[in-house]
Parts: structure tokens; sequence; C-alpha cells
């Protein structure tokens, strides 16, 4: 019998994942009318383009790269995948070495999305540890996506999504000075204090801070964050659809992804 499995992060007020970096806009609502007088519920929603479960492609850097619009839906609709288990607890850098000794024994087919799954996005997690849950996760090295990136290339792949909220660890800069401060010492985007801090953070720290995304964005790879509810898949191979917000011109965008078990 075939089951559907939900593998995306819910939006909510004040969850950690979108609300932890100096360019988040931590996700917000807030009521326009309501059913009782107006006669409908309608909300206003803010956020960033990444908030939460989140599609990152090659134009988040090579602004002549295609736009999240401009996708075919064929790269991302049912595909193929193969999961692979990478257990990793809190504060790991997944290194070159574990991607090998991941893929081991692994079968990959042409073609073939690959789901990292590291345990970090079960059991609702976000909810028990707050923004630790994103401070403290397990993120992925250079040389860990560097070595990805190869055997991806190898197979003809070129999506990958993994239950980690945040494929790099932003442990120079990002984190010692900004995200680990208490949340009334980071007040978010658009603040002023954000964009001070922002306008200081070069493209050489950011590269420096999440080195993983850069080899990931230069291989024009599609890669999924911060994917959850990884445990619930039973099966070696599923079918993975990821549907992003389309919104024209969005060099990246928050999705839905879910997975086919047949």
């Amino acid at each position: 019998m075939s089951k559907w499995i939900d593998l995306t992060l819910p939006l909510y007020e004040y969850m950690p994942v979108g609300n932890v970096w100096a360019w988040d806009v931590p996700f917000q609502t807030e009521t326009i009318t309501k059913d009782s007088f107006n006669g409908y519920e309608l909300t206003m929603i803010k956020m960033f383009s990444e908030t939460g479960t989140r599609l990152m492609i090659r134009a988040m850097q090579d602004p002549k790269a295609p736009r999240v619009h401009e996708l075919p839906l064929e790269t991302l609709m049912m595909r193929d995948a193969v999961v692979v288990d990478l257990p990793a607890a809190a504060d790991y850098e997944v290194s070159g070495r574990d991607i090998i000794n991941a893929f081991e024994g692994v079968e990959i087919r042409t073609k073939d999305a690959i789901i990292l799954r590291t345990g970090w996005g079960d059991n609702e997690r976000w909810v028990e540890i707050g923004d630790d849950y994103a401070r403290t996760a397990p993120h992925y090295s250079k040389e860990a996506a560097e070595q990805l990136v190869e055997i991806m290339k190898a197979h003809d792949s070129d999506l990958v999504g993994t239950d980690i909220p945040y494929w790099g660890g932003g442990r120079k800069y990002q984190l010692p000075l900004w995200g680990s401060k208490p949340a009334w010492e980071r007040n978010p985007f658009p603040s002023v204090e954000a964009k001070r801090f922002l306008a200081q953070y070069s493209r050489e720290k950011a590269y420096e801070d999440f080195p993983s995304p850069n080899v990931l964005n230069s291989a024009d790879v599609m890669y999924i964050g911060a994917m959850c509810n990884l445990g619930a898949i039973s099966k070696s191979r599923v079918k993975l659809s990821v549907l992003p917000l389309k919104v024209q011109g969005a060099r990246g965008a928050t999705c839905n992804v879910v997975a086919l078990e047949e």
C-alpha cells in the first residue's frame, strides 16, 4: 500500500528555523478579518524567502541562473530518491569521510535524488530545544559538500535534501557574533542592528561561515534544508516531490516536501 509522508517543518511564530541568523525575518501572522464579524478569516503572513524547510539553488549566488519560478516541474516532482543514513549529533561537523562511509553499500541509480537522514529533524526536536535546534545543529563541512557533489555528479544527480536545518554552521562569525546572543539582543531584520551586522558581513565571511552551500551552488546542485520526519520513511527508496513557493524572481524559497512510499 502506498503511503504519503510529509517532510516539511511547520511554520509558526518564534520557530527556530528562520529566527537565528542576522538575515532571518521571523515567521509572523496577523489577522486581517475575522469570520465572526467579517464573514471570512484572512491573515497577513510575514517571513523571509527561506523560512522553514527551504529549496536553495544556484541563483542564490548566480544572477544569471534560473530562478525558482523558472525551474522545470520534472526536476522537482515525483523524483526517484534514495535514502542515505548519516547519523549526526549536536554540533557535529559532517566530514568528507563521513559522506564516503554513509554511501558505502547504497545503491544509487542514475538521476536519483538524495535524502541525507541524520535524525536531527525527528520527534519535533525544534519544539523541545527552541533556538538551539538551529544553533547547535550538525552541519556539513566544505569537504563533505565536495565529496557529496562528486558522488552526485557521478550519477547525474542534481537534487539533495537533509533534515539538518542549515547546511553550513556559521561557526566563525554569525554564531559567535550574532546567533549565540539571547533573542532580545539579536533584533531580527529589518532592524538597524541586523542591517549593521550584514553591512560588514562580506561574501568572504559568508563563504567561510557557510562553505558547503557555496560548494553546492557552484556545482549547480539543488539542495533542501530543514526537512523533518525522515524517520517516518521505512523504505530505502521513495518518490520525492518538492513544492517551492512560486514567487516571481525568487532565488530560493520556502517549500513543502513530501515522499511517497510505494
